[in-house]
């Protein structure tokens, strides 16, 4: 009973932290918002999906609290949200296609990625990989990573400009819509929230691929029974 006390209080303390740096967090940012407007708001999701610590979910969530207050318009505030992401996943795409895809042609076999091992890994990004651009927006800790992977396997740029775009757009549009429905209740309900749909997501892209190895070593299977005839 005792040891369940600990750790139910080492809990309670964690988890009052953990409010306690968000809310300074965010008291921050608001200030900034406030401050500089709609172009805090986009350098704040520029740097934060290009790698920066931010809360980018939390952020857009709490930019929508703002529109209920009045303080930000939801169109405005949704565009800049929207753009801030998709040109920071575009810059990163970019930057791993340029310089990432330049740095393993170089030093790939130094490092023992050979020519294919990599080619695997471009072709299960072109079939599947292209997935966790969209999905990834709800995993934390992915989507500052699906870009840069995009642009290093060269997945064709409009292929990754129709995932990417769109899972943004949902992404913004949800999170927004949620914060400025929810008002000052956001922070009671988003935890939970995202957290059930960081796990639906990867859950989905789980179940993808699976489907895909699945149908790949049936045809693989089907070609070579084919071929023995």
């Amino acid at each position: 009973m005792n040891t369940y006390i600990f750790w139910h209080n080492e809990e309670g303390r964690f988890a009052g932290k953990v409010v306690k740096v968000v809310t300074d967090v965010m008291a921050t940012i608001g200030d900034s918002i406030s401050q500089y407007g709609y172009g805090a708001l986009f350098g704040l999701f520029f740097l934060g999906i290009l790698g920066m610590p931010l809360p980018e979910e939390t952020l857009l969530v709490f930019s929508g609290f703002l529109v209920s207050t009045g303080k930000l318009k939801y169109w405005p505030t949704l565009l800049v949200c929207f753009l801030g992401s998709v040109t920071a996943m575009t810059a990163a795409y970019w930057i791993g296609r340029t310089l990432g895809f330049a740095f393993l042609e170089r030093y790939g076999k130094r490092l023992g990625m050979g020519y294919t091992l990599y080619k695997k890994t471009e072709d299960w990004f072109n079939r599947v990989g292209k997935w966790a651009l969209p999905m990834g927006y709800f995993i934390p800790g992915v989507r500052q990573f699906t870009a840069y992977f995009a642009g290093i396997t060269r997945l064709p740029f409009p292929t990754f400009m129709i995932y990417t775009y769109l899972g943004g757009l949902f992404w913004s549009v949800l999170f927004v819509t949620l914060g400025w429905q929810l008002g000052e209740r956001w922070e009671a309900v988003f935890d939970l929230i995202s957290r059930n749909l960081a796990i639906f997501f990867i859950a989905l892209l789980v179940i993808i691929a699976g489907v895909s190895y699945i149908r790949r070593k049936r045809n693989t299977k089907k070609r070579m029974q084919e071929e023995s005839k």
